[in-house]
């Protein structure tokens, strides 16, 4: 009976509690490393693909802005050689209704 005893004391005392508290540590850290590390890992490398295809997106709109931007300037010097052809015409004209 006192071994009966002394063994419910051992399974219930405080070195059944560092053992418990082992396994629930353990538990824990067996949870983590498989379970927690590698769903972040995922999630980590989904954002980074989803960020370098957003910088690619953004790259590509960047040199099609660029591109209209250029043409833009481009169009703007022919207007304005053209308007400066069309003053001097004027200039030309008026000259010769004044005479």
């Amino acid at each position: 009976m006192e071994a009966d005893v002394n063994l419910i004391s051992l399974l219930t005392g405080p070195a059944s509690s560092v053992v418990l508290l082992g396994g629930i540590g353990l538990g824990a850290a067996r949870f983590v490393t498989q379970t927690l590390v590698p769903a972040a890992s995922r999630w980590i490398d989904q954002a980074l693909a989803q960020n370098a295809k957003m910088l690619e997106e953004h790259r590509a709109d960047r040199e099609a802005w660029l591109t209209q931007v250029r043409e833009c300037a481009e169009q703007g010097n022919r207007i304005e050689k053209k308007i400066g052809g069309l003053y001097a015409r004027l200039d030309s004209l008026q000259g010769r209704t004044l005479q």
